[in-house]
C-alpha cells in the first residue's frame, strides 16, 4: 500500500524482489507496469490537488492500491503452486 506516487518505487522494488524466482514472473511484471502507468496518473492528479482538486487523486489513489494487493495476492499464489 502507498500513500502517494512517491512510494511506489519502494513498493515496486519489494514486490518484483518477492516474484523474482516465480515462473510466473512475466505476468507480474505486465501487472507491476500497469501499475506504473497509473501510479503516473496519480502523480500527475497529486500536481492538481495543489489546484484544489483532490477528488481525483483520491480515486486514482484508491485504483492504485487495490492492483497492489491484487498483485501481491497473485505473488503469494504463485509462490504457493511453485
Amino acid at each position: 500500500m502507498i500513500t502517494n506516487s512517491l512510494e511506489w518505487p519502494k513498493c515496486e522494488l519489494s514486490l518484483r524482489r518477492k516474484a523474482r524466482n516465480l515462473s510466473q514472473f512475466p505476468d507480474i511484471l505486465k501487472m507491476l507496469n500497469s501499475i506504473t502507468s497509473e501510479v503516473s496518473k496519480l502523480s500527475q492528479a497529486e500536481v492538481q490537488v495543489r489546484a484544489g482538486r483532490k477528488k481525483a487523486a483520491d480515486e486514482i489513489l484508491v485504483k492504485v492500491n487495490q492492483d497492489i494487493e491484487l498483485v501481491e495476492e497473485y505473488i503469494l499464489v504463485a509462490a504457493l503452486i511453485g
